[in-house]
């Protein structure tokens, strides 16, 4: 009796074994594109950038999407390399030194004494599935401050909010991180542009 309660027991075991499925494999994404060409003449200023902050949504490295209105779910298999905040400023910091627009460009942290300091918040970064087609979806406001102002009225040059949207060509998130770098060059070039008219006045 003994052997047959052993071999049913393995039996049970093994059974439970096949029953039992492996959850898929987490697939992570970063931003690709090339630093946007912005024309200009260079400039003496040397800009800085603070740690971005970021809408409370939108704090997590997942992929945050919409499928119904006031709804956000997230992606269990498919997150950012990084939050959405840390991207946004690594890439502005990386477009802003390859511009050529700027005596240098620093990032947090950074002992060069600046000029200039860029503050920036995440307000929004998702990808928004419709009907017919699937958005990736961004907004930044951008502060941008003179170190050298004697008084905060002078000190502040401008605080602008920024946002862009483009279509993913197929409706999965693979093709929402590759729209969702075109929708942060976007963004980067405006905001070089407007970083670089107001320091050249």
């Amino acid at each position: 009796m003994r052997q047959i309660a052993l071999v049913l027991f393995l039996l049970l075991l093994s059974g439970c074994g096949a029953a039992r499925t492996t959850a898929p494999d987490t697939r992570f994404y970063t931003l690709e594109y090339d630093p946007p060409a912005v024309p200009g003449e260079r400039t003496d200023a040397v800009i800085s950038l603070n740690r971005f902050g970021v809408a409370p949504e939108y704090n997590t490295a997942k992929i945050v999407y919409r499928d119904l209105s006031f709804g956000r779910q997230e992606y269990h298999y498919h997150q950012w390399r990084g939050t959405p905040q840390s991207l946004a400023a690594d890439y502005l910091r990386r477009d802003l030194q390859a511009s050529g627009l700027f005596l240098a460009v620093a990032g947090t942290g950074s002992s060069l004494p600046a000029t200039h300091r860029i503050e920036g918040m995440v307000e929004e970064w998702m990808e928004v599935d419709g009907q017919d087609r699937w958005l990736a979806t961004a907004e930044l406001t951008v502060t941008l401050v003179d170190l050298r102002a004697g008084t905060i009225p002078d000190a502040v040059l401008f605080q602008r909010t920024y946002r862009e949207s483009e279509p993913s060509g197929k409706k999965n998130p693979g093709s929402v991180v590759e729209a969702m770098s075109r929708v942060m060059r976007a963004l980067s070039a405006r905001i070089i542009a407007d970083v670089h008219a107001a320091v050249s006045r």
